[in-house]
């Protein structure tokens, strides 16, 4: 079948030149960072982080069987051969230790409103984040996200809206006598609808070869490549246009660098690899199949002021130079130690071997190897013609040297890796609770940068979060009411809100309804403020709960795997700090601030720890902190309280401000009492 050929007016053409064009600078940028090709440390870390050997099959020569007698025969050189060839699996061991470590549960994050109007909707933005995380089953992508990241030293991501449907034809009635006569009903299934996460593949994802590590504003476009079977692409892209000009069959690629060391090999031979390319500069959405550009739209994704997004997040472990994204992995960081390591340990391993299982002489014709020499094999007896009986080679122990070579080897590795024996094995050495835990927290700050990089990641896939809730969320589904008593009760229950109804372009009435959510919040009685709750309910989205500028912040710690009772000592000392306040200021207008501030250092949301009261706007006037000290003013040197209270202000020795700062600057020395 002659293929049909496709015609892109001028400016598609130049759009189609541009995309192709700069998908394959970023791909050659990669060959060359700093000097070294990135992808042959990434093709390194691919092969050692699977446990293996040394060996390498070699070639092939005439030897002897000496235990049986056979005649010579070919082996392989090595394959035979009784030295170790083993590889100790560090990065392995030093990889999956960070992941379980730094990964356990979904990230929580602190919202702060800019605005005071937007202060209404911080729970609800917070319950929504909450709940991207859990339908999405995020915590899986994001898993695989730091895995990369340890291994390669870079990881990259996507944040966008996923929408599923599909056609279906849903049984209704069954015939059991004659299946043949059971009823469908055809009807169109949503798999899912919100905010999908995706970690992507390194080898197949290329960034802006301008971008700086920790400035997402410095990468203004990046691409990334996707296998999808024939059916599954046409699913997806069947509706556009020009998806007519893509042909079954093995895909045209762009560039060379595709990675193919790591591309998995399917049976599936209709394998179609998209190029999906994003411009934030230019609004550009670029989707190239086969040379052949099937969408060319605006980017979806834009904040409250209109500016657009790119859907990535990407990060580094550790730093490899202040201008470079990309960052040095684990594997990166231990290789040279480890190539010693392993010679050393396989060299011990052999004496080890020959010192127990002796190798002997006795009197006989010379037995020769291939090579014109005795070659040494444990437990094999050669005929030598001045031996005198049987004679064992004495062969000494690999000694404490070597040993303890072996021991400042690994302690070098567990150093560069930043992941020490105390993680990896969780031996304890300390007599106390309370010294492990200073200990394991000690060991653990050596992995606060790549928490950080992780961390700050994580805020962008936040605020990419928020945006795309808003445009999820604040689009209704049209329901024309024509029956006026149905008007009325619609009203009735929404309290006639303009944002639930709208009048059509001939006067009729038509009901606007969002989509329902369910969120860990609950309206109070009095005043319909929104507050937190333990029991989840369903509330309807508008778009005035959708509406929020502020600064959000994710806490890292809350990705770790807790210790029990270093979580639950932390909670006690900040409980013992401030549930002193609660009882003599019953509005937090006198400490509120230094609450607030002490959560933060414990990485607490306030609002979780204090009473309801302590919540409420305070009043326009407030009477100062200070009151003269010659008995003017309300007299004795205090504060009223509620009915008549009063709080001695004074900051004495003993004085509840002072037991909270006591407590606090536990922080700053380690816990140390």
């Amino acid at each position: 079948m002659e293929k049909r050929q496709l015609k892109y007016t001028k400016e598609e053409t130049k759009t189609k030149d541009f995309v192709s064009k700069r998908i394959t600078e970023m791909q050659d940028a990669r060959k060359n960072v700093l000097g070294v090709n990135l992808e042959s440390i990434w093709r390194q870390a691919d092969r050692d982080y699977i446990p293996h050997k040394l060996g390498k099959v070699g070639k092939k020569v005439l030897v002897q069987d000496e235990d049986l007698g056979l005649a010579s025969r070919r082996v392989e050189v090595g394959k035979d051969d009784w030295q170790t060839d083993n590889s100790i699996p560090n990065a392995y061991i030093k990889i999956q230790t960070a992941l379980s470590i730094m990964v356990s549960k979904n990230p929580s994050a602190v919202f702060t409103p800019r605005k005071s109007k937007y202060e209404s909707n911080t729970l609800v933005q917070k319950e929504l984040y909450k709940m991207s995380w859990e339908e999405a089953k995020s915590l899986q992508q994001l898993k695989l996200f730091i895995f990369n990241l340890a291994k390669y030293g870079w990881a990259i991501a996507r944040t966008y809206p996923l929408i599923l449907k599909r056609p279906t034809r849903v049984l209704t009635e069954y015939n059991e006598d004659d299946p043949s006569k059971n009823v469908y009903q055809n009807k169109m299934s949503t798999e899912y609808n919100g905010v999908f996460r995706e970690n992507l593949d390194p080898w197949k994802s290329w960034i802006d070869d301008m971008s700086k590590p920790n400035n997402p504003l410095s990468t203004k476009d990046w691409c990334y490549a996707k296998e999808y079977n024939y059916a599954t692409l046409k699913e997806e892209f069947g509706n556009y246009p020009n998806f007519k000009y893509i042909s079954e069959g093995k895909s045209e690629l762009i560039g060379d660098s595709q990675g193919k060391e790591t591309t998995q090999e399917y049976e599936t031979k209709d394998v179609k690899i998209p190029y999906f390319y994003e411009n934030r500069i230019k609004d550009m959405l670029v989707v190239m199949v086969d040379k052949v550009m099937l969408v060319n739209e605006p980017l979806p994704i834009s904040d409250p002021e209109g500016n657009k997004k790119l859907s990535l997040w990407h990060t580094y472990w550790t730093t490899r130079h202040a201008e470079c994204p990309y960052g040095i992995g684990i594997n990166e960081a231990i290789k040279q130690d480890q190539t010693y390591l392993d010679r050393i340990n396989n060299m011990t391993a052999d004496q080890l071997i020959l010192s127990i299982y002796k190798m002997f002489f006795y009197e006989g014709t010379d037995q020769l190897d291939e090579s014109g020499a005795i070659k040494i094999r444990p437990g094999v007896g050669k005929q030598v013609s001045n031996s005198k009986g049987v004679n064992w080679m004495e062969v000494p122990g690999p000694g404490a040297e070597a040993w303890k070579g072996i021991e400042i080897t690994q302690d070098r590795i567990d150093e560069a890796s930043a992941i020490t024996k105390q993680l990896t094995t969780g031996e304890q050495l300390e007599k106390t609770a309370y010294q492990a835990a200073q200990r394991a927290e000690f060991s653990l700050r050596r992995l606060n940068t790549p928490l950080s990089n992780i961390t700050d990641a994580l805020e962008t896939d936040a605020y990419l979060t928020l945006s795309i809730n808003e445009l999820i969320y604040s689009i209704p589904e049209v329901i024309t009411i024509t029956d006026e008593r149905l008007i009325k009760q619609y009203l009735q229950e929404t309290g006639s809100d303009p944002e639930l109804y709208q009048r059509g372009e001939n006067g009729e009435f038509q009901a606007k309804l969002y989509p329902e959510v369910q969120l860990g919040l609950e309206e109070e009685p009095e005043g319909g403020r929104l507050v937190e709750s333990e029991n989840s309910k369903f509330f309807r989205m508008k778009p005035a709960f959708l509406k929020w500028e502020g600064m959000i912040r994710v806490k890292g710690q809350s990705l770790l795997a807790e210790s029990k009772s270093l979580l639950k000592q932390m909670k006690l000392e900040l409980f013992n700090m401030i549930n002193p306040l609660f009882g003599v200021d019953q509005t937090g207008q006198m400490y509120l601030p230094i609450v607030k501030w002490l959560c933060k250092i414990y990485e607490e949301d306030w609002q979780d720890l204090v009473p309801e009261a302590w919540k409420q706007p305070a009043p326009q006037e407030q009477k100062g902190l200070f009151v003269p000290q010659d008995g003017t003013g309300d007299g004795g040197g205090g504060v009223p309280i509620g009915g008549g209270q009063k709080v001695d202000t004074r900051m004495g020795r003993n004085s509840l401000v002072s037991k909270a700062m006591s407590g606090a600057s536990k922080l700053f020395s380690g816990f140390k009492k």
